[in-house]
């Protein structure tokens, strides 16, 4: 997931308006929701993870619950990139 967190603290700074360096000095559990992350910025965060990563996100996956902090969405990334074909 480390490799992962500084895209995804990019990802997500740039849809909600913040500095990365915020995000970061919240914490990797610090629920986004309460403050930041509305139902309508979850889709776009999905959207925009989806096309950084290359994956297919499955619509039982679009849960709030699964984006709410940066560790899970870190852990919904790992997934999907652990279920793709390797490429060699």
């Amino acid at each position: 997931m480390l490799e992962n967190k500084e895209s995804i603290v990019n990802i997500l700074a740039k849809l909600l308006s913040l500095e990365p360096e915020l995000l970061v000095a919240l914490g990797g559990d610090a629920d986004l929701t309460e403050q930041y992350l509305s139902s309508v910025l979850v889709v776009e965060l999905v959207v925009e993870l989806e096309q950084y990563f290359g994956l297919m996100i499955d619509d039982e996956d679009l849960l709030t619950e699964n984006v709410s902090t940066i560790r899970k969405i870190g852990e919904l990334i790992s997934k999907y990139k652990e279920m793709q074909p390797s490429k060699e």
